[in-house]
């Protein structure tokens, strides 16, 4: 057992547990993108695609429900049922096509994430526009059964529900509790479909991302200070040449290096 305690301690899980809390730290902040900001660091610190979302869900669940309980003056939960039941009706498809993107080469897999924080990127250029059919049933099956298939593939499930939500005119608080309450819910399905469907590496991830708890609540307490201080004046500029920069990076990191070491 002490043995298996000393293997968790490595230079790969140092990285990971300092990428999960500062993806919380962004998290608390906006509300969303700890998967994008996340997702492809861990990539680059050894871990394979399950292990990455694994630590990231696993890591966000007690951030979340921390952020969740201190804006729960904010939110009303009975208007999170629908979409989360629709999400979570739509997560097992999601898990199936990453089991096909587990198939890939780490190289593919590296572009595959790139190109969806470019897509997510290019979603949440659309926040502020009018979507006057926001609460048709029609547009929230569309938003929170995509953000449940993108949950499921990769983790960065937040863009559709970002901008759904700002469709509604959300105050920056309300938006962001209304996150962290569709992010708690999803939590138990998806850790279960994931060690159905992956085995015993994902209960080696959710160790790894319990190393990393005090770091994420910190992470977690200053960013939700930050966030209500800051609101999307500053800090999406921001975070969106950030998330810009790393998308690009995942996306040509294959040819920058055939073209770096030929």
């Amino acid at each position: 057992m002490s043995d298996c305690l000393w293997e968790l301690f490595t230079t790969q899980t140092l990285w990971s547990c300092l990428i999960v809390a500062a993806a919380a730290l962004v998290q608390a902040t906006l509300g969303f993108a700890a998967a994008m900001f996340g997702l492809p660091l861990l990539l680059w610190a050894g871990n394979d695609f399950v292990e990455s979302q694994v630590l990231l869900v696993t890591a966000m669940f007690p951030q979340n429900l921390f952020s969740l309980w201190k804006l729960r003056r904010s939110i009303d939960l009975r208007e999170v049922v629908l979409p989360v039941a629709i999400r979570t009706a739509a997560l097992p498809i999601g898990i199936a096509g990453l089991a096909i993107v587990m198939t890939w080469s780490q190289g593919s897999i590296q572009q595959f994430v790139g190109a969806l924080i470019l897509l997510a990127l290019g979603i949440q250029t659309l926040v502020g526009a009018q979507w006057r059919s926001a609460r048709h049933p029609l547009w929230m099956g569309v938003v929170f059964g995509g953000s449940g298939v993108l949950q499921g593939i990769s983790g960065m499930s937040a863009p559709p529900m970002v901008l759904w939500v700002h469709a509604q005119r959300y105050s920056h608080d309300r938006a962001r509790a209304f996150l962290f309450a569709i992010y708690c819910s999803n939590f138990i399905p998806q850790i279960l479909l994931l060690w159905w469907n992956f085995g015993n590496a994902v209960l080696h991830a959710m160790a790894v991302a319990l190393l990393a708890l005090p770091c994420v609540l910190l992470g977690a307490m200053f960013g939700l200070r930050l966030g209500s201080r800051l609101g999307d004046r500053w800090m999406r500029p921001t975070m969106f040449a950030l998330l810009l920069w790393i998308g690009l990076s995942s996306l040509l990191q294959p040819w920058l290096q055939a073209a770096i070491f030929p």
